[in-house]
């Protein structure tokens, strides 16, 4: 699928926002914060710039982005979950901080469950296992011959321990028993430059920033997480088709503190489900390769604790736990 948008235009447009002058009514109410687990330029903080933008139309007030990045989103969440609970305070949360976390960290400084009010879902996302083309594995199947003949195992990295995509591959590695080796980065873009340098065979990205690299010949796609075929990358298969139990989608939503008023929550709700029906909101998402995925409150909150234990299914089979 084609994009009319490019993802230079969209990280450029999103930090453009910034500047349009607030309404009269958005002048005389308080702002919000959004608070984002990212730093300035990446794909969350473009999708969060422009869905500030739309929110901020439907709440007649100003909605300003605050980046919190560090700590795997843990400083970001801990920022919000502590923070007064009316509504002015929101969070930008995604499966990391609000299912994986749960289990990942024992000693997490916030509790995911009781500490954070759930307002909706944005929008999910989806991992591509991408090879280097000199690796001579097309597929996940010939990946798995190739990890059973290999001499030491295979290494393939992600954008760090207990992140989703490490969670991912490992769900593959112990569903056909093959010996891999994780090599975790700081972020995708030195480990993109391993990759692409032939330095590392394999890697777990996230599908905006693979798409392009696997357009242009030089990553190879071998799967994709999900259950049905992703528009871009219709000749690949997914994990349901390869019978990988790994069934949780990653997403993003958004979160108050615990304790908001249902009233405020109810206001926020509808304030989000209008926003995202906004056109540039659309363009981004498709630009990002994140897939729409707009749900109610309830419906979030429910999934989202069936996540939290499906997650940690995942971390248990592991035996990952970080500090």
């Amino acid at each position: 699928m084609k994009h009319s948008f490019s993802r230079r235009a969209v990280l450029g447009g999103a930090l453009a926002t910034l500047l349009v002058q607030p309404t009269a009514a958005a002048d005389s109410a308080p702002s919000i914060r959004l608070v984002v687990p990212s730093s300035a330029g990446g794909p969350l903080d473009a999708l969060s710039r422009v869905l500030a933008q739309s929110l901020g139309r439907h709440l007649e007030t100003n909605v300003v982005v605050a980046n919190v990045p560090g700590a795997t989103g843990k400083l970001a969440a801990v920022q919000v979950a502590n923070a007064r609970p009316d509504g002015r305070t929101l969070l930008l949360g995604t499966s990391a901080t609000h299912a994986i976390a749960a289990s990942l960290f024992p000693q997490l400084p916030y509790r995911p469950e009781q500490d954070f009010a759930a307002i909706g879902r944005i929008c999910t996302a989806r991992f591509v296992l991408v090879a280097h083309p000199s690796f001579q594995a097309r597929s996940l199947a010939e990946l798995i011959d190739a990890a059973r003949a290999a001499p030491t195992p295979l290494a393939y990295g992600s954008w760090g321990v207990g992140s989703g995509g490490h969670l991912a591959v490992e769900a593959i590695r112990m569903q056909f028993g093959i010996d891999l080796n994780h090599v975790p980065y700081q972020g995708t873009v030195s480990m993109m430059q391993d990759l692409l340098g032939g330095r590392i065979p394999l890697a777990i990205s996230d599908t905006a920033g693979a798409i392009a690299r696997v357009n242009e010949g030089k990553l190879v796609p071998l799967i994709v997480t999900g259950s049905t075929r992703l528009a871009q990358l219709p000749q690949v298969s997914t994990f349901g088709e390869a019978q990988v139990p790994f069934t949780t989608e990653s997403w993003c939503g958004l979160f108050a503190p615990a304790r908001t008023p249902v009233a405020e929550l109810a206001r926020l709700e509808a304030a989000l489900q209008a926003a995202l029906e906004n056109l540039s909101v659309k363009q981004t998402l498709s630009t990002l390769v994140y897939d729409p995925g707009p749900m109610d409150r309830q419906a979030f909150r429910n999934l989202w604790q069936a996540d939290i234990a499906a997650w940690r299914r995942v971390v248990v089979a592991t035996g990952i736990r970080l500090d």
